[in-house]
């Protein structure tokens, strides 16, 4: 049987059927070289089967695809067509035009082949029915696609109407959301006549695995945010993104990440996509829309006074523009961001200038040279306007560095430095220089500074101290004496006590009280890390908050995005150390996404950083994995606070733990030399959990060597960590008893329960054990509690509990299932095996609806290889069929294996 589907038009789903392509491109499959060709059908499959069983079912039926320009109306309908053809089903294919809009029968003419049709709707009628009732004799009953609906002339209109309620084919419409169809095509879902599907705008999180489908492999979560939000949720403009950054080289790969660096730089393809959209602005509209595109979001007050209150209700109604209540007031912006770019890419140089003039002269500037500097600063800066003053500079300066925009601050304390702005301008440059990853310029730009106060000299201090410890590695400023000249100071020599592995003198050096009020947030930066590790975790959270509402208080202080990474870093750390992994990766990820409403920076880094840790500790190495590769590649570029170290030492764990003894160590080879030796037991750890998967004897050795460590470091919480490693290596002797004495030191229910597991490991008692996985379980530790488990199973084996030994078995494969496939010792020695990342990538894409046949296309691999890997994955998952697929990949990567709580 040969094809089915006729082709209309601006072509359609036979175009590459099987590549998955969502702009059809006439290129082959190219893995990783064009991120902008490879798209695939992903995310919509709820939306897909929906479509499906209302068009592919016992009677015909009709379906009609909503939604918004760019949601994917069309990729969704020739995706349907595919499957549909697959399925041997006669199918036809429509494409509506602006230009066929007006002429009778223009996108049905090839469904209508009878001369005179357009002007006899019964003569039409029945041609068309001819035509089905040919197809369908052939192929069996006919499936129409009907793309951009909205666009149908009245004859062809009818006919569509006429067609779904004779049954004689079964219809697929796609509409255009706000479009004004035809009144009978409008009929058809007002009248419960066909099935509507709303496609809403992408979510960030369907955007995140589109894209990770497109490159085939770990998008930066910046990135993600930045096309998500400059696509506004459309599909059509991520592509256009997507292609524009790969062709001008703003997208690419670094560090095995790929990320956005740099502006848009609009390509000829994408400007032309632009112009399409924009291009039916009236001139007064475009005008408006052009000074919006200059200014960023503006007062609707101020806009309306600038261009008129007619055209900015004219654009509102084209949806060209959006009024949002803010705090501030109405304030007008244009709906779409990537219009923005378009319009002043396009933008003459002399139109530009004068929209600049004009807003510079504004009211709006004259605020904002109070309320918002930054943007006052760089207005002027563009203009020849009014000179800015060195005031508003450094104040612009700070506020920048205090929002992460470091580059923005580098440039305005340059230019407030050429108007004599003084230290304040050189600390703020300091600051952003040492932020970039640039600490020899940040030295010499703190030691030619001439301060004329002494908060400027401390300010000047506070900066220059932190980059000689953490940028230049200068390991003798953690053991300076405290400067007397400011508490900020103290605070700051506390913070580098702490990372040169000394928390109890940073506690010695932060005392409560004194006159400075940006002390307590130095102070508590320091304290929240040391407390931390010092086992006194309720203290290390309460001082945590307190440093969150000191910063609040004083967000534009010297450097207080070094304090503000701080107190992420150490409070996430106090509850991974106590034992709330739920609530450490959950205030890692609030974290993580106040650090993404931010500039751009290390401070990305750091958060996500925070997500890999708390996600790790949790039992989830796999999923770790993903969050530490962005971050050690962020912290490569920048480490303002000497955590790269740390980083690729919890990757090295991550990839062990996953059972990537490659990955664990081509992470370890890489040097990470710093002045920063607090994280010392986590390279241990790194090294113990990567020769376990070879060499047990040199893995217990390194978990020993790591408890030492943090023991000699003064660190008794990690070196509960450590020591439970030992545990789970199998050296109970040597950690047992160490334990319980840490038991009464280290705060949180963690260390009582990693007690009670070297102890029931060390008698032998498979019964404790099980309770001790039980108790790890209800943690959200499942890593943890599948050890705890297998080592249970292996408990009852030697004493002759066969029965008891399987059930142990069988629980310690579903909490390694549930942990994203958790990779042990002692997992292994009852059989249990984790998914290989092949084959959870071929059971991703079959739980969202490919067939083998797409899957094995896409990844390029034979069939009967894609099959082999289904069979493992069902094996390893405990499931029989490809409809489990869903529930099983999504507990575990969800981490859900419920288990009664109980006490040891």
């Amino acid at each position: 049987m040969g094809k089915t589907t006729r082709i209309h038009r601006n072509g359609g789903p036979n175009h590459h059927a099987g590549s998955g392509n969502v702009d059809l491109l006439d290129h082959p499959f190219e893995p990783r070289a064009h991120p902008e060709r490879d798209w695939v059908f992903v995310d919509r499959g709820g939306e897909l089967r929906g479509l499906l069983e209302g068009v592919d079912g016992a009677e015909p039926g009709a379906v009609v695809v909503s939604g918004r320009r760019g949601v994917g109306r069309t990729r969704l309908a020739q995706e349907a067509i595919r499957v549909l053809r697959a399925r041997r089903r006669g199918t036809e294919w429509v494409t509506c035009t602006r230009s066929t809009e007006t002429i009778p029968l223009g996108a049905l003419t090839h469904l209508v082949p009878v001369s005179g049709a357009s002007s006899d709707p019964t003569a039409a009628w029945q041609a068309l029915a001819a035509t089905l009732d040919a197809r369908t004799e052939e192929h069996g009953r006919v499936v129409v696609a009907i793309d951009d609906a909205h666009l149908l002339d009245d004859l062809s209109a009818a006919l569509v109407h006429q067609l779904v309620l004779t049954r004689k084919a079964s219809v697929v419409l796609t509409v255009r959301g706000g479009a004004q169809p035809p009144d009978v095509v409008a009929a058809l879902w007002k009248d419960g006549l066909a099935t509507r599907v709303e496609l809403p705008p992408w979510s960030r999180g369907q955007v995140d695995r589109l894209l990770a489908a497109v490159v085939q492999g770990t998008v930066d979560s910046r990135t993600t945010e930045f096309l998500w939000r400059t696509s506004h949720g459309s599909v059509a403009h991520l592509r256009e993104l997507v292609a524009a950054g790969s062709t001008t080289g703003r997208l690419r790969e670094v560090g095995g990440v790929w990320r956005w660096e740099g502006d848009v730089e609009p390509t000829p393809r994408l400007l032309d996509v632009l112009q399409a959209d924009t291009g039916d602005l009236a001139p007064d509209e475009r005008a408006a829309a052009e000074l919006l595109a200059v200014s960023g979001p503006l007062d609707l007050t101020d806009l309306v006074e600038l261009t008129s209150s007619d055209v900015v209700a004219s654009l509102e109604r084209r949806g060209t523009v959006t009024v949002e209540q803010t705090p501030q007031g109405p304030t007008a912006r244009l709906t779409e961001p990537l219009h923005a770019i378009g319009l002043r890419a396009q933008l003459p140089h002399a139109t530009a200038r004068h929209l600049r003039l004009r807003l510079a002269a504004s009211a709006s500037a004259r605020r904002w040279a109070e309320e918002d500097p930054v943007r006052a600063a760089d207005l002027h800066l563009r203009t020849d306007g009014p000179a800015v003053t060195a005031d508003v500079l450094v104040r612009a300066a700070q506020q920048a560095g205090a929002s992460g925009d470091h580059r923005t601050a580098e440039r305005l304390a340059r230019v407030a430095l050429t108007r004599d702005a003084g230290a304040a301008a050189a600390v703020a440059l300091a600051e952003a220089l040492r932020w970039q990853g640039r600490p020899d310029e940040a030295e010499r730009t703190a030691r030619e500074a001439e301060p004329r106060t002494a908060v400027e000299e401390e300010q000047l201090a506070v900066t220059r101290t932190l980059n000689r410890f953490y940028g230049l590695g200068s390991v003798e400023e953690a053991d300076a004496a405290p400067d007397t000249r400011g508490e900020q100071l103290s605070g700051v020599r506390a913070l580098l006590r702490f990372s040169a592995g000394r928390p109890r003198e940073a506690l010695d050096l932060t005392g409560s009280g004194g006159s400075d009020p940006a002390a307590p947030l130095w102070a508590c930066a320091a304290r929240t890390g040391a407390l931390a590790v010092l086992g006194r975790t309720d203290e290390a959270l309460a001082t945590a908050a307190r440093g969150w509402a000191a910063l609040g208080e004083h967000p534009t202080t010297v450097e207080s995005s070094t304090a503000r990474a701080a107190l992420a870093h150490g409070e996430v750390l106090a509850l991974e150390l106590s034992g709330r992994f739920g609530q450490a990766v959950q205030r890692a990820r609030e974290l993580h996404r106040t650090a993404l409403t931010r500039s751009a920076g290390a401070g990305d880094a750091v958060s996500a950083l925070g997500i890999g840790s708390a996600t790790l500790a949790a039992g989830r190495p796999a999923a770790a994995v993903r969050w530490l590769t962005e971050a050690a590649a962020g912290l490569a570029d920048r480490d303002p606070l000497g955590l790269l170290s740390l980083c690729r030492a919890r990757l090295a764990q991550a990839h062990a733990l996953a059972g990537d003894e490659i990955g664990a160590r081509r992470v370890l080879a890489e040097p990470s030399p710093s002045a920063v030796t607090v994280f010392a037991p986590d390279t241990h750890l790194a090294r113990a959990w990567t020769a376990a998967l070879g060499r047990p004897e040199d893995a217990l050795a390194s978990a020993l060597a790591a408890a030492s460590s943090a023991a000699d470091t003064g660190q008794p919480a990690v070196e509960v960590r450590a020591l439970h490693a030992v545990v789970r290596l199998g050296g109970t002797p040597e950690a047992a008893g160490r334990l319980q004495e840490l038991a009464g030191v280290v705060e949180g229910p963690l260390v009582r329960t990693c007690a009670a597991h070297a102890g029931a490991l060390a008698g032998g008692q498979g019964d404790l054990l099980d309770e001790v996985a039980t108790e790890f379980a209800s943690m959200g530790a499942d890593a943890l509690a599948a050890d705890a488990a297998a080592q249970a199973a292996e408990a009852h084996t030697a004493s002759g509990q066969r029965r008891r030994a399987a059930t142990s078995a069988a629980r310690a494969g579903a909490l390694a299932r549930a942990a994203g496939g958790a990779h042990s010792p002692a997992l292994q020695r009852v059989g249990v095996r984790p998914l290989t990342a092949r084959e959870r990538q071929v059971a991703a894409l079959a739980a969202e609806g490919m067939t083998n046949l797409y899957i094995a296309q896409k990844l390029q691999l034979s069939v009967r290889t894609v099959e082999t890997h289904l069979a493992n994955a069902y094996t390893k998952l405990g499931i029989s069929t490809r409809a489990a697929l869903t529930v099983a990949l999504v507990t575990a990567a969800r981490g859900c294996v419920p288990q009664p709580r109980s006490g040891l």
